[in-house]
């Protein structure tokens, strides 16, 4: 299986690429093509492909080196992922109290609003 990590780079800093090296890159890693299949539709040999997607990976590595925002971004998704678990178990251990605490369920109703918000429903890995 191709590196995922590759992907998300891709998405992060694609836009340094030249269009050819983001269009190459795209057909390796989103569209999983393999070397014989981009190289026909580009024209070039496997060794041009694969020349490309090694000089693509490099920037893309070097401009994680220096920006870190990929692994940022990642570290935040699951800081926000966390967070609506938390928010799921304070709320659900508060329901099952005998007398709910009220201004508990609205102040994780409104967490729960906030993540949505974020967007941690549509780029949670889980789904959760």
């Amino acid at each position: 299986m191709k590196d995922l990590e590759f992907s998300i780079l891709l998405d992060h800093y694609g836009s340094v690429l030249t269009e050819r090296q983001r269009s190459i890159l795209t057909e390796y890693y989103d569209e999983d093509l393999s070397l014989s299949e981009i190289a026909e539709n580009f024209g070039i040999s496997r060794q041009g492909v694969r020349d490309a997607i090694k000089h693509g990976e490099a920037t893309l590595r070097e401009m994680e080196d220096k920006l870190g925002n990929a692994r940022r971004h990642q570290a935040m998704l699951a800081d926000l992922e966390r967070l609506e678990q938390l928010a799921r178990e304070i709320r659900c251990c508060n329901s099952g109290l005998y007398t709910p605490v009220p201004r508990i369920k609205q102040d994780t109703d409104e967490m729960l609003t906030i993540l949505e918000r974020l967007g941690t429903q549509e780029e949670a890995p889980n789904g959760i």
